[in-house]
């Protein structure tokens, strides 16, 4: 197979889960044989960085510059787009098109001129891969593979990373750059070859919504084992370790139940890390508080999982699955959650998986969920258990720690190649 990828996440090696699984998938295929692509935005420095490493690692990165006409935006402002390719450390195709410089050339509300250069680029580059399938997680790429062409020599496959990308349901649009057009997308889904569902709660939603069929599979397993060595995580005992950590405190993720825990309990320390969803207002909430600590995003997990001692994932939207809980599960590291979406799939029945109240789809003028009123008493027992009962952390860290680890051993690493197989047969699974 030939497998080509398009990533939406803004930069080359994003933090968020959902690139992390989709890079996963492509090492995972590359490490069977196959071909795969990827198309994404990236800056110069990201590039750099790649090609470092992957000489490092005995392969030729190979650094192609594509010329690009220069942009005079409507303002008479000039940018100068770069679309680079080059093969990274995992023998992965790159097609690098600048973020910084695209973003300001073809602001997202330009979307008619936006949309006329992505065509452009992203068919070229198809066209040069001679791909077996295309997979896509947005709109433009499904509407860019709808014209190709060459759109029926490959297989076209949607990636349902979230409720919001879907042009149907109640948490339609709430995704910037998704569903513009919900009735062109959701005829556009209906013509794919397949679409792929990270959890099952993703799936049900898919089908409630929308009687759109698609197919679960869990995350690559390579999204969780250990990127240097491709075993499983090294599992911590943070015992001895007094803080609570979580990754993108924002309203849908459970920011509030966060500063109510953070109230309630002034002795304890909290830390966060910033991530896609944390805005500007929701930082001067979090350091409002003298008890709660603010990182900037961070590419190396090791920095939450080597300083916490249980991890918070209270999210109130429906949830995909939760890739940050499994990851803390299989180092050992509790994790007191919310039972939103997917995020009971993530938990595999380990403690704490907490009932909530989720979000309507009703939203605040700047985009915010409304999020309804919560039942904080399961929550301060769970966290006072195991932040104050040494004995009982001991005993959840090994069982958290033993069942991930079984967990992630029993899936099927060769579930989605068999699936992208099976379609050039014409035998949908």
């Amino acid at each position: 197979m030939r497998v080509l990828l398009v990533q939406t996440a803004q930069g080359l090696t994003p933090s968020c889960g959902g690139y992390k699984a989709n890079i996963s998938l492509l090492r995972n295929l590359r490490s069977y044989g196959h071909a795969v692509a990827q198309i994404c935005y990236g800056s110069e420095a990201e590039i750099e960085r790649s090609t470092k490493l992957a000489e490092a690692k005995g392969i030729q990165p190979n650094l192609v510059n594509h010329p690009v006409p220069p942009v005079i935006d409507l303002k008479g402002v000039v940018h100068n787009i770069f679309v680079k390719t080059f093969t990274d450390e995992d023998g992965i195709h790159n097609v690098v098109l600048s973020r910084a410089e695209f973003n300001a050339a073809y602001p997202r509300n330009e979307t008619t001129f936006r949309m006329l250069m992505l065509i452009r680029i992203f068919t070229a580059h198809i066209t040069l891969f001679r791909p077996t399938h295309v997979i896509f997680n947005d709109p433009v790429t499904m509407k860019i593979t709808s014209l190709h062409p060459d759109c029926g020599t490959f297989k076209r496959i949607n990636i349902i990373h979230t409720a919001e990308q879907l042009p149907f349901g109640p948490f339609s649009g709430g995704v910037d750059g998704h569903c513009l057009s919900p009735a062109v997308e959701d005829a556009l889904l209906r013509g794919l070859d397949g679409i792929w569902a990270v959890s099952r709660a993703i799936q049900q939603y898919a089908w409630t919504y929308g009687t759109l069929e698609s197919k679960f599979i869990v995350h690559p397993t390579l999204t969780y084992l250990d990127k240097d060595t491709g075993s499983l995580p090294v599992v911590r005992n943070n015992v001895d370790k007094h803080e609570i950590g979580m990754v993108n405190p924002c309203p849908h993720k459970g920011l509030a139940i966060l500063l109510a825990l953070a109230e309630r309990f002034p002795d304890m320390k909290f830390v966060t890390w910033k991530s896609w969803g944390t805005s500007k207002e929701h930082t001067a909430q979090l350091l409002a508080l003298p008890n709660v600590e603010v990182l900037p995003t961070t590419r190396n997990t090791d920095e939450i999982w080597d300083r916490i001692r249980v991890l918070l994932a209270p999210s109130v939207w429906h949830e995909a699955w939760g890739i940050i809980v499994t990851e803390a599960q299989l180092r050992g590291i509790p994790v007191i959650a919310s039972n939103a979406g997917g995020l009971p799939e993530a938990k595999i029945g380990l403690p704490y998986c907490i009932p909530v109240n989720m979000v309507t789809g009703a939203r605040h003028p700047n985009g915010d969920y409304v999020v309804p009123e919560q039942d904080m008493k399961p929550w301060e027992e769970a966290l006072v258990t195991v932040m104050t009962d040494n004995e009982a952390y001991q005993a959840l860290t090994t069982l958290t720690a033993t069942k991930a680890a079984e967990w992630l051993c029993n899936l099927d690493d060769r579930a989605h190649e068999k699936w992208l197989l099976s379609m050039m047969d014409g035998k949908l699974e």
